[in-house]
């Protein structure tokens, strides 16, 4: 990282800001007029061309003005910018998103993906949580009628699945309670890939019951205790992110139609995002795939005691990081309390 002036620090913030807002090469004329720097043009023009030597500036052939590289929107990242408090309705918005959410795993990941994409008008994911560590903490049968039940599972991290089971006999109401208990005695406390791994030996000594209930639970272990029928990730804002002026051209538009069209990418690329900090920002050419190297992610954790999960947006990395960085992260403190059933963990 170069070290640099008070004024190259003061003409490259002010470059990025302006960028940020027009999409447009900024020349040394422009930042004297708009951003009050008390700098002549071609005082500006000087140090913009020292900024360029450095790497952190870079000259479209198109055009006389010039535009942030890789390097330079990392030193404003790091260095120059300013933290973007949210404001108590952009919160109050977000909130209001999440009430009354159910603790559907599929259905928070979904509204969170569409949150994410309205307030950032970016790509946004978010990504189910690794649940094998996670614990069980009761299954709950619910008679809906003569042969229909409803399972519930619910983890003590907060999710719950709901599966409805059509069985070939009717099944009593004491005996569904009965049925209830003696799961919930050899399973509840385990881990999920306990369950799966134990289940067929704790329930070979299962009282009598519904037998057809129970085989239900022994062959289908695998598929229902793994919370994987949904996709691992949830995308939003595919309009939004192509409505960005970087994507006029369909040169630029390709790499993030790949994006959109082959989820595996992403997960590459968000798994190959480690997130030490609340919001980790990787900008172009540090993304681990190159198909992203026009593109700007900025990813999250969530977490709900044994579970963790991401989520994040992406776009040009001409965006405003100061704003995204808040929504993302503010995000992620709602579904972490949302999950951990009121108590924010981060």
């Amino acid at each position: 990282m170069p070290a640099l002036s008070e004024r190259e620090r003061q003409i490259l913030s002010a470059v990025v800001q302006h960028f940020i807002l027009t999409a447009m090469p900024v020349g040394s004329r422009q930042l004297a007029r708009k951003r009050n720097l008390d700098l002549s043009p071609a005082t500006i023009r000087n140090v913009m061309a020292d900024l360029e030597d450095m790497g952190l500036l870079v000259h479209p052939h198109t055009s006389a003005g010039r535009v942030p590289s890789d390097l330079g929107y990392r030193i404003y990242v790091n260095d120059l910018m300013d933290a973007r408090e949210l404001s108590s309705a952009e919160r109050e918005a977000i909130e209001r998103e999440f009430e009354g959410v159910s603790q559907e795993l599929d259905e928070i990941m979904a509204v969170t993906a569409r949150v994410l994409s309205s307030s950032t008008k970016l790509l946004s994911i978010a990504m189910m949580p690794a649940l094998d560590e996670a614990v069980l903490n009761r299954i709950d049968l619910v008679r809906l009628s003569d042969n229909r039940v409803l399972v519930i599972i619910a983890l003590d991290s907060g999710p719950v699945r709901t599966i409805m089971v059509e069985l070939e006999q009717s099944i009593p109401e004491e005996q569904l309670r009965h049925i209830s208990r003696a799961i919930n005695d050899r399973l509840s406390g385990l881990t999920l890939e306990e369950v799966k791994a134990g289940i067929g030996e704790r329930f070979a000594t299962m009282p009598a019951g519904h037998p057809g209930l129970v085989r239900f639970f022994v062959d289908s272990a695998e598929k229902l205790f793994s919370f994987s029928e949904h996709d691992e990730l949830k995308i939003g804002g595919r309009a939004e992110v192509l409505s960005q002026p970087e994507f006029a051209d369909p040169r630029t538009m390709r790499g993030i139609i790949e994006l959109i069209e082959d989820k595996d990418i992403i997960v590459h690329l968000l798994h190959g995002l480690q997130v030490d900090e609340r919001v980790m920002i990787s900008i172009g050419s540090e993304n681990p795939d190159t198909r992203a190297k026009d593109l700007s992610v900025l990813t999250s954790s969530y977490r709900a005691r044994t579970i963790s999960g991401k989520l994040g947006v992406i776009g040009p990395t001409r965006m405003d990081y100061s704003k995204m960085k808040s929504l993302v992260e503010f995000t992620a403190g709602i579904i972490s309390r949302h999950l951990g059933g009121g108590s924010q963990v981060r």
